[in-house]
């Protein structure tokens, strides 16, 4: 039987042409062709796409980003004035006041007082303490725009002599801008998280003389301010008539906005007198992970 070409075929309907028939039996017949053209161009496409970007990538970070800071340097220096530049950079930060408490039985308290009169720059500091045996451990300090507050070392040992001569090292300082877009008055900002108080102030006695006479100071904290914070910290500065006779630190935790504990320390220097007593705020008000949430 003699096989008929689909040329021949007529389509009574007049909705499929012969024309259409061989389009459709062409691409039936190279329909993987078409698809493996179609993914070797993609497949060509993203090498070349990726092998681009890694030349060009590593041609800016080995060469041409040198260039961009040079320039960005050589513009600085000639556009901008050196009396500017010289009056937008912090100030360096003032030191004063070096101050050493006994706490314990050979026991001693070190203490400076350190200032940051930046307007808009944090401060964030290495430091240690030498005297005659030795040196602290290095601890790092925060200080915000405005602060001015005591770095210290508590129960340094020393059973062999008092230590009368102290020296603050300052290992390092770096400097942080306040971001003008986000916050354009940072003493303001500041003031309105840092708000504390203390009341009901009381200095008592406790123990007897064969078990060792110890004294009692407590009094209230107040959080004045509409933020809560996970953990408050500070140094508490403890007077009598109005000199510094010692520190100690203070660690709040889950501090309400609006609330008040009641703190109580036990103080073992028996020739140790308070009648007043200053709270100094160690808390960095522009990490948000300090604070509670509402």
């Amino acid at each position: 039987m003699k096989k008929e070409k689909f040329e021949s075929y007529i389509d009574t309907s007049g909705d499929f042409s012969n024309d259409s028939l061989k389009k459709a039996k062409f691409y039936l017949e190279h329909k993987i062709l078409f698809r493996k053209i179609f993914v070797g161009v993609l497949i060509f496409w993203c090498i070349f796409s990726i092998l681009f970007g890694l030349f060009f990538w590593g041609k800016y970070f080995f060469f041409d980003s040198q260039n961009d800071n040079i320039n960005v340097y050589n513009m600085v220096k000639t556009n901008v004035l050196p009396t500017a530049i010289q009056k937008n950079k912090p100030v360096d930060l003032q030191i004063s006041n070096k101050y050493i408490f006994s706490s314990s039985k050979d026991k001693y308290d070190f203490a400076i007082e350190v200032g940051n009169q930046n307007k808009f720059w944090i401060a964030t500091i290495v430091y240690r303490f030498s005297y005659e045996n030795g040196y602290t451990e290095n601890k790092t300090a925060v200080l915000l725009p405005g602060d001015q507050r005591f770095l210290s070392e508590f129960g340094v040992e020393s059973p062999d002599f008092i230590p009368t001569n102290i020296d603050f090292q300052l290992l390092s300082t770096s400097w942080e801008r306040v971001n003008a877009h986000s916050i354009a008055d940072p003493l303001n900002y500041i003031a309105e998280r840092i708000n504390f108080s203390i009341d009901n102030i009381q200095f008592n006695s406790f123990g007897t003389v064969e078990s060792g006479v110890g004294k009692l100071l407590s009094f209230d904290v107040i959080n004045n301010t509409l933020f809560g914070f996970k953990s408050a910290n500070f140094v508490v500065v403890l007077r009598s008539n109005g000199d510094i006779v010692g520190l100690t630190p203070l660690y709040i935790n889950n501090f309400l906005a609006l609330s008040n504990q009641n703190i109580v320390f036990s103080l073992f220097n028996n020739n140790l007198e308070v009648d007043s007593v200053d709270l100094q705020p160690v808390i960095n008000v522009f990490d948000d992970s300090i604070y509670l949430s509402l």
